[in-house]
């Protein structure tokens, strides 16, 4: 009998063991549709290769449907990778379902209007043919996921239709793609990503929404609190986001985000991260992680209403292998053009404080371009730095720190560079010189540079509205001031855009697209930060 018992013994402990090692290699997924045709076609090469079975599910982004990816979660279904679009990935970090730092950027996608077959095509090759389209169409599909939500609560109401079209317009529930509501008759015309529209038979994509229309969707994996098989998790995620996949996924109308070599050695003197008291799409820690991972050498943490200094100090230390600087931004928080802020961040241990930006939100300049009644930092009066400004401009020169002119006027800050040469400063930066609120021109940026002032330039979100535009607008300033004279930074980390890595990778893509040079592109997203910072050559 004792014998029997130990052979039983030993079949169950061999069951367990069998099962436990089936379950390490299985990962279970969610992915959202606009992802699904591409995920659909890599998953067999995938489980070929690396012999780890993926149990697929799919659903929404985002909406009430039980399929929605954050209803699954919420309900605590076992998930080990969920692949879905930024916003909605995003309200899971903030929820606290899904680990931030584990997020990676697969692909762009566009919105697009679709029609069904032998039907003639609209004309959408501008917003106003667009608007045209919309109020003439007899019904107007949308989907419950990301691209109908933007349409219906962002793109609709700035085109001033929403009311117009309002008893017309149709919400496709995630079962069911909006194409197929299409190529059935039952909408007039209907839009969805163009991955989701384009495996749909019996429908004619007409095209993209125009620019100024679109919006670019960043479809991201990430792996969720709680995952069973991390491991397996990170390898698919490894796979998807991998320069093999890239033909497959072209195919199916996203546009891969493509990881190269543009980042290594490269400097961000411009990231923006939690903590903050506005959403941040990373945490300090995770941005230099990421930073790293990519082979940059350097970041500057940016905060509008706190020294960064302290912080960078932190982070360096939790992650080695990437220089990670900091700052002070002269707003009300700080007391304005306090010298004595300049002061205190100079004498943080570690010393990793860099920048001084002369105020940026609470800039008087900032403010009253906002057209805001609140109190502002100011830096001049009747044509004249104040007194405290000069004193400020002391204390970056006392340090040799670096002065960054934030958000003040042009002229402000062609004033600040003046007066920061006459005093002996030697490192100076025009921050986003062409974006709003400063707006200078070439010839005064061509001013500040023979002062000795680096110009920045920023990438933001190349995918908006105004990104094709604004890049040919940076490549033409860029080529007339001398990229000896510039550098390149993201300005990214806001809630919603593309992770700082990934945006300033694309910025620098853009810019090369745009007929700058490797060596260009190097002297302004390395050789000049550096310099800036006070690095040594790499």
């Amino acid at each position: 009998m004792m014998e029997r018992f130990m052979r039983r013994s030993v079949l169950v402990a061999i069951a367990l063991l069998v099962a436990a090692v089936a379950s390490a290699q299985e990962v279970r997924v969610v992915t959202s549709g606009g992802f699904t045709e591409a995920y659909k076609q890599l998953v067999p090469r995938f489980e070929r290769d690396t012999k780890i079975k993926v149990i697929s599910g799919f659903g929404a982004s985002m909406g009430a449907t039980p399929d929605a990816i954050p209803n699954r979660l919420k309900r605590g279904e076992p998930i080990d990778v969920v692949i879905l679009a930024g916003p909605g990935l995003e309200a899971l970090i903030k929820d606290g379902m899904v680990d931030a730092g584990t997020r990676v950027d697969l692909v762009r996608s566009l919105i697009a209007m679709a029609v069904k077959t032998g039907a003639p095509k609209p004309d959408i090759s501008s917003v106003e043919a667009l608007k045209r389209t919309l109020l003439a169409a007899k019904s107007i599909g949308s989907s419950d996921s990301a691209s109908g939500v933007y349409l219906r609560t962002e793109l609709f109401p700035r085109l001033g239709i929403a009311d117009a079209i309002k008893g017309k317009s149709k919400v496709i529930e995630a079962y069911e793609r909006v194409g197929d509501a299409v190529a059935r008759g039952d909408i007039e015309v209907g839009f969805q990503q163009v991955s989701e529209l384009k495996p749909v038979p019996g429908i004619t994509i007409v095209g993209p929404l125009p620019e100024g229309a679109q919006q670019v969707t960043i479809f991201s994996a990430a792996i969720p609190k709680g995952a069973k098989n991390v491991d397996a998790a990170r390898r698919l995620i490894q796979f998807l986001s991998s320069p093999a996949v890239a033909p497959v996924v072209e195919q199916t109308g996203l546009e891969p985000i493509r990881r190269n070599a543009t980042l290594n050695g490269a400097i961000d003197i411009h990231l923006h991260s939690a903590p903050d008291s506005r959403e941040r799409s990373v945490d300090a820690i995770e941005a230099a992680q990421q930073a790293k991972a990519r082979g940059m050498r350097a970041v500057v943490l940016k905060n509008h209403y706190e020294y960064t200094s302290g912080l960078a100090y932190i982070v360096g230390r939790q992650v080695p292998g990437i220089e990670v600087f900091g700052g002070v931004d002269l707003n009300l928080t700080v007391g304005g053009m306090n010298p004595a802020a300049v002061e205190y961040m100079a004498a943080t241990t570690g010393a990793r404080g860099r920048l001084v930006w002369m105020s940026t939100f609470d800039a008087e300049n900032q403010v009253r371009f906002s057209k805001e009644n609140r109190p502002f930092v100011s830096v001049a009066k009747n044509g004249q730095l104040l007194q405290a400004t000069k004193d400020v401009i002391a204390s970056i020169a006392k340090h040799n720190l670096v002065l960054a002119t934030g958000h003040v006027s042009a002229e402000e800050g062609l004033m600040l560079v003046r007066e920061a040469k006459r005093q002996g400063v030697q490192r100076m930066v025009v921050t986003h010189a062409m974006n709003d609120p400063i707006r200078m021109s070439v010839p005064q940026m061509q001013e500040a540079a023979k002062l000795g002032a680096f110009i920045e330039f920023v990438g933001g979100n190349i995918g908006d509205a105004d990104g094709k535009a604004r890049m040919d607008r940076f490549a033409d300033a860029i080529k007339k001031i001398g990229p000896e004279f510039c550098i390149l930074s993201s300005d990214l980390g806001q809630k919603g855009n593309p992770l700082p890595t990934d945006g300033f990778a694309a910025f620098l893509d853009a810019m090369k697209a745009r007929g700058l040079s490797d060596q260009d592109i190097d002297r302004m997203a390395r050789r000049n930060p550096a310099q800036l910072l006070g690095l040594g050559s790499s």
